[in-house]
């Protein structure tokens, strides 16, 4: 399961991390990010050598801002604390787990 994480977290739990970390960037406003949802927490079950986060950016704007995300759904990468990838926009289910497959 994906887990919510804020800005005072997001180092211990992100930045900090040792492995693959996937952070959903959304807003509840936002109805591409609120159609993601279900996939992402879908794929946070399916993979759980990953770390699945997200960060709802009306709340905890601050790492939005420090890793210039302009738009949302925003999914960021990290490996070993660094971002390695990025995909913004709303994704089908094919592409995205694709993508999830290069760091399984």
């Amino acid at each position: 399961m994906s887990k919510a994480i804020n800005d005072a977290e997001f180092s211990k739990e992100v930045e900090q991390n040792q492995g693959v970390v996937f952070v959903d960037f959304w807003a509840p406003w936002c109805g591409p990010c609120v159609m993601m949802a279900p996939l992402y927490d879908k794929m946070s079950k399916k993979y759980p050598s990953i770390k699945f986060c997200k960060v709802d950016t009306t709340q905890s704007s601050e790492k939005a801002m420090q890793y210039a995300v302009t738009g949302i759904p925003c999914i960021i990468i990290f490996k070993n604390g660094k971002e390695v990838e990025r995909i913004i926009g709303l994704q089908p289910e094919p592409k995205f787990e694709q993508t999830i497959n290069k760091y399984a």
